[in-house]
């Protein structure tokens, strides 16, 4: 009898566990400049995602060369997206600064889980991944990125 109850209640309790940790295509995040965007919506280029933060030197060290190739490999097919575990107003201050031209969008508290699912175990940044035309994960790059490194990991995707 006991049985019968609980199995009801079990089985509606496993969709609410699966939106509790979504995957990167399911996970909305915030544009730096308002709206909503998820990472679904650059399917069909190669998408390099790197998380990154202001106060983080290896990462401020790095965007410019991203976007430089951004600019370099965009005609191909490729695009970069920033995703900041930061306040809006540092991220939009220092984008500013850099004249950084690729989308930014801005993490929240459970972007660290992400990265953590996403297998960045340790949560360190800067953390890079490259994303299939599909959206597939294709490379996980972790620490200050060597350009070369970088487009040899994008060039198996195009």
């Amino acid at each position: 009898m006991l049985k019968r109850l609980l199995a009801p209640a079990l089985i509606a309790l496993l969709p609410l566990s699966a939106m509790a940790a979504p995957t990167l295509e399911q996970t909305n995040f915030t544009k730096l400049q308002g709206g909503n965007a998820t990472i679904a919506s650059y399917k069909g280029k190669v998408t390099v995602l790197n998380f990154w933060a202001t106060w983080c030197g290896p990462c401020r060290e790095e965007m410019p060369m991203l976007n430089r190739l951004r600019a370099k490999l965009a005609p191909k097919g490729v695009e970069v997206v920033g995703v900041a575990l930061d306040n809006k107003e540092e991220v939009s201050a220092f984008v500013n600064q850099l004249k950084i031209g690729y989308p930014i969008l801005l993490g929240d508290s459970d972007t660290l889980n992400l990265m953590r699912s996403l297998g960045n175990a340790t949560g360190g940044l800067p953390y890079t991944l490259i994303l299939d035309r599909k959206g597939k994960i294709a490379a996980k790059l972790t620490g200050l990125l060597d350009e070369k490194k970088l487009e040899a990991a994008i060039k198996t995707q195009l």
